[in-house]
């Protein structure tokens, strides 16, 4: 949602914005994302702990909630790193060691996170579309005047870099797609910090 934010507030107000790092980001969201989305939504409103919503003061849609952390952790990574860390390993409790790391994800954002944030948060991302009311994709992008960096992670499954391509093609003066290479899919953008930290420095430098 970062990389959305930001993309909006270049377009909102370009005169204000004059720095602008894209990194792993869509100018809209896609039907593979928006349908990656709906299983998670579902798992938490499907929970009998959801109360249509007005669930605070009590436990809340735990179950439903840790399921959606789940199926976003899966997006977030790849399929080559989860078969080198984990492979088919079992574990003495009866579930393979990528079962354990999911049950991990999801322990630990139900212990830090509301579920009704989290079914705003997603919904927002699914409906986001720099191009709604601005005349299309291609003309909002030709709005932004901020000196624009593109970047994407070459194994990102979530947002895969033909998006970044996208964005760096439609804003003007943009540079190439910058790739940061890793084996970490869309987390890449939290692991590689000297990558990243690459990019800020040449963006900041002009």
């Amino acid at each position: 949602m970062g990389g959305m934010r930001a993309l909006e507030w270049a377009v909102m107000h370009p005169s204000r914005v004059s720095s602008l790092l894209l990194l792993a980001c869509p100018a809209a969201a896609s039907a593979d994302q928006i349908a990656w989305a709906a299983p998670q939504l579902r798992a938490i409103r499907a929970d009998p702990g959801w109360l249509g919503g007005d669930y605070h003061g009590s436990a809340g849609p735990v179950a439903g909630l840790g399921i959606a952390r789940q199926i976003a952790q899966v997006t977030y990574r790849t399929e080559s790193e989860l078969a080198a860390r984990f492979g088919r390993f079992p574990q003495g409790d009866g579930r393979f060691a990528v079962e354990s790391y999911l049950d991990h994800h999801a322990a630990k954002l139900v212990r830090r996170f509301d579920a009704g944030s989290y079914v705003v948060l997603t919904e927002a991302m699914n409906s986001h579309d720099v191009g709604r009311g601005r005349g299309g994709v291609s003309a909002a992008l030709g709005e932004v005047q901020a000196r624009t960096l593109v970047a994407g992670v070459d194994s990102d499954r979530l947002y895969p870099l033909a998006q970044q391509v996208e964005l760096a093609e439609g804003i003007p003066g943009s540079r190439d797609v910058r790739v940061v290479n890793s084996p970490y899919g869309h987390d890449a953008f939290l692991i590689e910090t000297g990558q990243v930290s690459a990019l800020v420095k040449e963006l900041l430098r002009g």
